[in-house]
């Protein structure tokens, strides 16, 4: 995926340089940055979304919290 609603000013090397990095085995998983993907949410507006953003809120809230923004 190269094109996200809500995300069209960042091109996917931007993305990619702020995404989280999970080690699944020996795979290295990029993930959307959490602000990123709140930002999708928000644009694409569907009714499972709503409830993601609150979830990913109270993460987002979590980091800031712990000061740690990559949990």
């Amino acid at each position: 995926m190269t094109e996200m609603k809500g995300l069209e000013d960042l091109s996917f090397e931007e993305c990619l340089n702020m995404a989280s990095i999970a080690d699944l085995d020996i795979v290295k998983v990029p993930f959307l940055h959490i602000n990123h993907l709140i930002q999708n949410k928000r644009t694409v507006d569907r009714p499972k979304d709503k409830i993601d953003i609150i979830e990913l809120e109270k993460i987002r809230k979590i980091r800031e919290e712990n000061n740690n923004p990559q949990l």
